[in-house]
């Protein structure tokens, strides 16, 4: 089997941009399907896409470890790892058709019955008024999920040292938990907006929450700030989306900075780098929790990768961005009581539905 070469698919979504889906193709009439990281058309990835398919073609897709070797991923800048990204989830996706077997089966086996996912209701609340939060947030508790995060701090300025300059933030999180009730998990993303004082004083304020975590409070490289939060906070500290490869990793798990590592299947370097990084976290009691608030080929990746992982914790959704979205792929979507079991078919164990796609697209 060779690969003979690669498609792209864009489907936009709403004012946050769109979904991208690369479809690796081989001379025996199997494909691979990864998904690329919605800023990756912005930053040029479909050049680059072209320019590995170009290294790619004439090889076989089964080799993945030396394909992705070939493509020298520690010295690929920022843009080019988010290509590789979706390049290696559409190699893993091949190897598990070609063996016919889900991609959890190859990774070790299922180490967990069905998968645990939070309904992010960022991304889809265009009101970002504190009640305008507390609608999506009563919508989708009423749609089963039992655990909610948002990022009420976008727009404000960064380096916040005090709670007075965050208080529409800490608004819209006490509406939210006032309208799911108490037993439902809440989750907060800072979006790094706080220097360390404010992230401890803005977590103190949020205390009587009962927050689920404390998210990304400091730019993501200010190492020394977040050992000092962790040293100092009472509920679990959680972030390093941005990061990439393992070696992007090392630092956060050396030095301890996080309870829970989010790494993004779209932007660490795939499912490849994925299950490195939860092997590293797991060596230092550290839980995975991947990041990923995208389309449904990126969740099947997370969701195959992670349901062989013990040490997987709680995996992101997004949740209500598009009406259309259970129609994007096959089979659809079942979540239910905020659980999605894994798909038992070949490779990601999920398919685009041309027809809706071609609707999207025309």
């Amino acid at each position: 089997m060779k690969i003979t070469g690669i498609d792209l698919h864009t489907v936009p979504v709403n004012h946050r941009g769109s979904w991208t889906f690369v479809l690796i193709n081989t001379d025996e009439g199997i494909h691979g399907l990864g998904e690329l990281n919605p800023s990756g058309l912005q930053r040029g990835c479909d050049a680059i896409l072209e320019q590995m398919a170009d290294t790619l073609i004439g090889r076989d897709p089964c080799h993945i470890e030396a394909l992705i070797q070939s493509l020298n991923p520690e010295g690929l800048d920022y843009t080019s790892v988010l290509a590789l990204s979706a390049i290696d989830q559409a190699l893993w996706d091949i190897l598990g058709k070609v063996l016919n077997v889900p991609l959890y089966q190859i990774l070790g086996g299922r180490c967990h019955e069905d998968i645990h996912v939070y309904a992010n209701i960022n991304r889809a609340t265009v009101d970002r008024t504190p009640r305008g939060f507390a609608i999506n947030a009563e919508k989708a508790v009423a749609q089963g999920f039992d655990a909610i995060k948002l990022a009420p701090f976008d727009g404000l300025k960064s380096g916040i040292d005090d709670t007075a300059d965050a208080m529409q933030g800490l608004s819209c999180m006490r509406e939210v938990r006032q309208a799911i009730g108490p037993d439902v998990n809440l989750l907060i993303d800072c979006h790094s907006h706080f220097t360390v004082p404010g992230a401890l004083r803005i977590a103190d304020a949020l205390r009587d929450l009962n927050l689920y975590w404390f998210e990304e409070p400091l730019p993501f490289e200010d190492i020394d700030g977040y050992r000092q939060i962790r040293q100092q906070l009472d509920l679990p500290l959680a972030g390093a989306e941005g990061r990439q490869l393992r070696q992007g990793f090392w630092d956060v798990l050396v030095h301890e900075m996080m309870d829970v590592v989010m790494p993004d299947v779209t932007i660490v370097g795939g499912i490849s780098e994925l299950r490195k990084v939860a092997d590293m976290a797991q060596s230092k009691g550290i839980t995975t929790a991947p990041h990923g608030p995208f389309g449904p080929v990126a969740l099947a990746a997370g969701i195959q990768t992670m349901v062989a992982h013990p040490g997987f914790q709680i995996l992101e959704y997004a949740w209500g961005e598009v009406p259309w979205r259970e129609d994007l792929i096959t089979p659809v979507e079942e979540i239910h009581n905020s659980r999605i079991k894994p798909s038992h078919l070949p490779g990601l164990g999920v398919e685009l539905n041309m027809k809706t796609l071609h609707r999207l697209t025309q």
